[in-house]
């Protein structure tokens, strides 16, 4: 008995081990609102596809000379932090068109976007070529603003792009040359003042005037626009030179999570938060979101934020696959540990049962010779007291077996609920690595398993409809008469209603729903693409399934 409890406890204890954060409540909290973010940046990129493809619509349908290039521009503005190409696109777009040559000011303007764009793309030789054609002395007030910030803002991409050569130092001295000639035109409190000027204060020893003017007035943009995402990111760069890691950790989130918001594809901020989640042992996040900075990175064509992140990828990646090989191992022991449990419960349930057979033989002959002495008298009668006292004495003991065996069937129900958890839970870390398919087919091959699979189908089914109670008449409203699914007696969902129903709870990457159903990630694809036929509105089916409530 003692053994199964060490058992026990070992299983416990390794199911516990962990890295724990050391991050502060909020801060974890910010991580999971960034997570949460993430899950929904599809929704937030169409959004501003749906913008885009509005403005390109107005401008199809507008007549107007200078309502279309107020267009252009808004559309240059969509595109700007959000790809590259097309930025580029319109800007040449609208310098090539004759209206706005007759608008003072408005090539240079353009020449301008231009050469901050090709700077936030990484292509510094062509931004170099454009500021060289842009007649610097004959600027206005508002254009030398403009011009001013996007010169700073390409020789700081340069700085860093070159931060390991000798150039690195000549680029940082032009960048500062800059930023105090935007502090000479520059209106107090407006963006450029914040971003530039409050950013060198803290570079010349004045961090903390910085941060004051910074947080006065970062309330005034809100979390989601490109504007609010800059400022807390040169928060996070004030506090993080200034020592204060926590606040530094906490506005690179914020930063992180209003360019998700925004649909920003042009950013340092995952990268950053991907280097944080590094040090702070976080592996898998890490890997995670130099993953979908590099992916942001492509999608913008920034060249320079690739090869930031690219640095990054080959650390980050090895950590996670010793971590991975990390969890195969303890994914061993706990297998070898809960056989070893199973075997011990085993043999201890078949000891129980021969005891109790053993006990209820005892009973039957004390039951016989019970039935011979009542009918002797006189001098067997101190026999019968002695006997009365034994089986008094027996029926203790046989109590006691009574209890010992009903604490142990609860131990043991107990111990095997545990174990089938412990399974389950098995069964989908090693479906989460990539390389578990051996394991996969042996804990699946168990009759055990199978058993419990259909049980939890069934479960699985009875969940869906106490949560969707109408599923099945909502699922086949979609599709065309005739193409209903049509249920077996008895059942609760088929095969195609559960990978629907999946797909309902925001489970629709057909890898995890074929482990979910036990099949092919090719059986999967053929149902769907079958189920898609059969829909009223194909090209919308999976996603009115996923509006089923």
């Amino acid at each position: 008995m003692k053994c199964i409890y060490f058992l026990c406890l070992i299983l416990l204890l390794s199911s516990c081990v962990g890295k724990e954060s050391s991050s502060s409540p909020e801060l974890q909290e910010l991580y999971g609102r960034l997570d949460m973010e993430i899950a929904q940046s599809e929704k937030y990129e169409k959004d501003k596809e749906a913008r885009i493809t509005r403005l390109k619509k107005e401008y199809d349908l507008t007549a107007d000379s200078r309502r279309r290039t107020a267009i252009i521009d808004s559309l240059i503005y969509e595109f700007a932090a959000y790809n590259a190409d097309s930025t580029l696109y319109y800007i040449g777009f609208n310098l090539r068109r004759p209206d706005v040559k007759n608008i003072p000011g408005e090539q240079t303007r353009l020449l301008i976007k231009r050469l901050d764009q090709f700077a936030h793309a990484g292509l510094f030789a062509d931004a170099l070529m454009v500021q060289s054609n842009i007649p610097r002395d004959s600027l206005s007030d508002d254009l030398l603003e403009e011009y001013y910030s996007a010169c700073c803002a390409m020789y700081q991409y340069l700085t860093e792009y070159t931060y390991e050569h000798e150039t690195a130092q000549e680029y940082e001295q032009k960048r500062s040359l800059y930023a105090d000639s935007i502090r000479q035109v520059v209106k107090p409190g407006s963006f450029n003042h914040l971003v530039y000027v409050m950013s060198e204060k803290a570079r010349n020893g004045h961090p903390k005037e910085a941060i004051d003017g910074l947080l006065a007035h970062l309330n005034e943009y809100p979390s989601g626009t490109r504007e609010y995402s800059i400022l807390a990111s040169t928060l996070a760069y004030i506090y993080k030179t200034s020592g204060m890691h926590e606040d530094y950790k906490r506005y690179l989130v914020l930063s992180a999570i209003s360019d998700v918001q925004a649909a920003v594809k042009e950013n340092m901020s995952f990268r950053e938060v991907a280097t944080v989640m590094f040090e702070e042992g976080d592996v898998e996040r890490a890997n995670r979101y130099v993953k979908k900075s590099i992916a942001d990175a492509n999608f913008y064509s920034a060249l320079m934020r690739n090869a930031q992140s690219s640095k990054m990828l080959p650390v980050i990646d090895d950590a996670y696959s010793s971590l991975q090989n990390s969890l195969t191992k303890r994914l061993r022991i706990l297998v070898a540990v809960s056989c070893i449990l199973l075997v011990i419960l085993a043999c201890t349930v078949f000891y129980i049962l021969k005891q109790l057979r053993i006990k209820k033989e005892a009973n039957e002959k004390v039951r016989k010779a019970n039935e011979e002495l009542s009918t002797l008298s006189g001098k067997l009668k101190e026999m019968n007291q002695e006997l009365e006292e034994r089986n008094r004495e027996l029926g203790d003991f046989n109590r006691t077996k009574e209890e010992y065996a009903g604490l142990f069937m609860v131990f043991c129900s107990s111990a095997i609920s545990t174990l089938q958890r412990y399974q389950q839970s098995l069964r989908v870390s090693a479906a989460q690595g990539g390389n578990r398919a051996a394991l996969l087919k042996k804990l699946e091959s168990s009759e055990i398993s199978d058993q419990l699979l259909k049980n939890f189908y069934v479960k699985f089914d009875e969940a869906i409809l106490n949560i969707y109670p109408s599923f099945v008449d909502k699922f086949n409203a979609l599709l065309n008469p005739g193409e209903q699914v049509v249920l077996k007696s008895g059942e609760l969902l088929n095969t195609e209603l559960r990978l629907f129903a999946l797909i309902r709870i925001g489970i629709d990457d057909s890898a995890k729903i074929a482990q979910f159903l036990r099949c092919s990630i090719s059986t999967v694809y053929t149902y769907r693409s079958k189920m898609r036929k059969r829909a009223l509105h194909p090209d919308d089916f999976e996603q009115e399934v996923r509006n089923i409530s």
